[in-house]
């Protein structure tokens, strides 16, 4: 099986837990005390997970990750089975006391579209 990736860095071994969310928000308007279903909103996507880094390069490999998180720009996540989506870093834990040769995190991103704006 073939590895989550996002912008250039490659999972060493894939997340435990994966998780999509999609949502569509409705768009409705008022007129003369009456509302109205105007039409669905724009498809918005939050990607979580979690996993464990382990051997030799846990540590390296979760620097890496810090690294792709404190840039400002939308990348690539591409999913080995679910496919590419363009999205934002929006979040990053530690989810326990590093021990050697391992370290448990979590994970958040958030779709955009191919102009970077964020679908609300």
């Amino acid at each position: 099986m073939d590895y989550l990736s996002y912008k250039t860095f490659v999972w060493p071994q894939n997340p435990h837990t994966y998780k999509e969310e999609l949502v569509r928000e409705p768009k409705f308007h008022t007129q003369d005390g009456v509302t109205y279903f105007d039409k669905m909103g724009d498809l918005q996507r939050t990607i979580t997970g979690s996993g464990v880094f382990y051997g030799e390069g846990a540590y390296d490999s979760y620097k890496a990750l810090m690294a792709l998180f404190g840039s400002p720009t939308p990348g690539n996540l591409e999913h080995p089975i679910w496919g590419i989506f363009y999205c934002y870093f929006t979040g990053l834990e530690m989810t326990q006391e590093p021990e050697e040769n391992c370290i448990s995190y979590r994970f958040t991103f958030t779709g955009a579209l191919a102009n970077g704006v964020v679908p609300t």
